[in-house]
């Protein structure tokens, strides 16, 4: 049981969290549907069980430098691994992918660019 259902010197408020502060105070907060606490003082709010888990998706690792299309996919094979495994935090897997994104987009530019300015190769010499 709970150190703030035995508190009894704050008024009755039906719809309010009943966790209690260590100055005695109540919580103001609207409790959650059907639950005696809002969403930050409910019981599902616990850390993770074990940290080790936590500190192992700050790891470090190397990407390929997205100089051609074959290194953008290695480095999404490598995220994709990642990301499975739950090794690497969602924010910085998203921030990871679109950063290749927009290296592939930048990569197809280029080589679009470089191909219009590349004269057509002649045929044989034109005797003229």
């Amino acid at each position: 049981m709970n150190e703030a259902t035995t508190n009894y010197d704050q008024p009755n408020n039906s719809y309010q969290c009943h966790h209690i502060f260590p100055d005695n105070a109540r919580c103001g907060s609207p409790r959650m549907r059907n639950e005696q606490f809002c969403y930050f003082h409910h019981d599902s709010r616990r850390p993770v069980v074990r940290p080790e888990q936590r500190i192992a998706r700050r790891s470090t690792f190397s990407l390929f430098t997205p100089t051609s299309h074959d290194s953008i996919q290695e480095s999404l094979g490598e995220l994709l691994i990642r990301i499975a495994a739950n090794d690497i935090d969602p924010r910085r897997a998203g921030l990871l992918l679109y950063c290749l994104q927009i290296a592939s987009a930048n990569l197809r530019t280029a080589q679009k660019a470089q191909q219009t300015q590349t004269p057509p190769e002649a045929d044989g010499p034109h005797l003229g």
